[in-house]
């Protein structure tokens, strides 16, 4: 038997999928779209020799500072109408016109159409008329936003765009939408890079750059460097479910059975388990490893609270939980619920096995009876057998002896079961001497 839960393996890679993450807008705020006032003071410190300081007049900026108000107020058809004033407007500057269309991105980005958003945001940072730093974090903008979109591969030019141009040292959180891109992309080595470079900038350990590493790794099959990360994961965040269950996976794959057993039943213990497949494996695994009065307790509170399905498998699993605990007066009632859910009659053949257990004569032969008239059976002379052996139990002689005659149709059986044959002769012919 092997142990439940080695198909984690499979999904390994599925249950950690790293998620694309919330645009988080850089340099300038959603619902604020242009602090105008730092604008204008970092425009003056980056400004070049020889170009003109670019600052909004009193007209422009009250238009803007306006449409920002209404986009915190949700009003957006009101935002995009006082912008459109700076567009169409013959006295606005060509800096005005772009400062307008970017905050018009914004505006859209309010409404959820990212698509709307990047084409004003392109527009806006290919203008040429605004200040490099801004530019620079639109491209990042555009990265993240491509991203969301779907649109990997323009990502990915966005984001070498500005890692190329971006001055100084780029942040923990650049290196992981870098990472993340690429994971998209499926360069797992130029993820890999990117991702722990942003781990090694990061204050603290970030859970999703984590899982992106772990999926680089798990992708790859290198489970003896996923361990040590999962199992600090595992404990750095202990109530995060897909932890645990990749660890488990890892503790399989390189061949920690034990180990990948008792994280499960930290699962358990921590009832992350929710699932009737989840609770009936957990089961699966108690019984494996010898505990069955734990599978028992496991399955009977499951369908008894409706959290594991009332199945013909799961109530087979509790009568075998049962059975080797030696409970078999417990074993009784889910063993007729399995066998009346069954088209086969195994299982009403081990409900008179557990009758016989407790020298419940007539409910034996009723079991069997039903075994053989349902079918299906892998050894239906044994069955025979045994119907003729608990016929005996009640002094069915003719019965008896006709149920042995069945099965010793079968060489298997016949030996045993014409010996019996010949001890009820021998039976009835003392009692009609004496």
């Amino acid at each position: 038997m092997h142990p439940p839960f080695k198909h984690f393996r499979l999904v390994a890679v599925l249950a950690l999928a790293v998620m694309v993450q919330p645009v988080v807008w850089v340099g300038l705020a959603p619902t604020g779209a242009l602090d105008v006032q730092a604008q204008e003071t970092r425009q003056k410190k980056e400004k070049p020799k020889g170009r003109r300081s670019q600052v909004l007049s009193k007209r422009a900026y009250a238009i803007i500072e306006d449409a920002q108000n209404r986009l915190t107020e949700e009003d957006y058809a009101g935002a995009l109408s006082q912008l459109q004033q700076i567009r169409d407007g013959a006295k606005f500057s060509a800096y005005e016109k772009a400062v307008a269309v970017q905050t018009e991105g914004f505006v859209y980005a309010g409404q959820g159409d990212y698509a709307k958003t990047i084409q004003a945001f392109e527009k806006a940072a290919n203008s040429g008329d605004l200040p490099p730093r801004v530019v620079s974090d639109l491209i990042y903008n555009l990265a993240q936003l491509n991203l969301a979109e779907g649109r990997s591969a323009r990502a990915l030019d966005y984001i070498t765009r500005w890692f190329a141009t971006v001055e100084g040292e780029p942040t923990a959180d650049a290196y992981g939408l870098k990472a993340q891109i690429h994971l998209v992309m499926e360069d797992l080595t130029a993820a890999e890079q990117a991702v722990r470079k942003a781990l090694s900038k990061a204050e603290e350990p970030r859970q999703n750059w984590t899982r992106l590493l772990l999926s680089v790794l798990l992708q790859q099959e290198r489970y003896g460097e996923a361990r040590p990360i999962l199992e600090d994961a595992a404990l750095r965040w202990p109530g995060v479910k897909a932890f645990w269950q990749q660890l488990t996976a890892v503790y399989y794959e390189v061949d920690e059975e034990k180990l990948a057993f008792v994280t499960q039943q930290i699962m358990h213990r921590q009832k992350m388990l929710k699932t009737s497949k989840e609770l009936s494996s957990i089961a699966q695994l108690y019984l494996y490893h010898d505990i069955p009065i734990k599978a028992a307790a496991v399955l009977q509170a499951g369908l008894d609270a409706g959290r594991i399905e009332k199945t013909e498998k799961n109530y087979e699993l509790l009568a075998q939980a049962y059975m080797h605990a030696r409970e078999w007066d417990k074993a009784i009632s889910p063993l007729t619920a399995a066998a009346e859910k069954s088209d086969k009659g195994r299982f009403y053949e081990q409900l008179g096995q557990s009758y016989l257990q407790d020298e419940k004569w007539r409910d034996a032969e009723e079991a069997f009876v039903n075994a053989l008239n349902k079918g299906g059976l892998r050894d239906a002379a044994n069955t025979w057998l045994l119907l003729g052996i608990t016929r005996t139990r009640v002094e069915k002689w003719d019965a008896a002896i006709a149920a042995f005659r069945k099965a010793g149709d079968d060489d298997e059986t016949a030996k045993d079961a014409f010996r019996w044959i010949r001890s009820i002769e021998r039976q009835l012919a003392a009692q009609r001497r004496g």
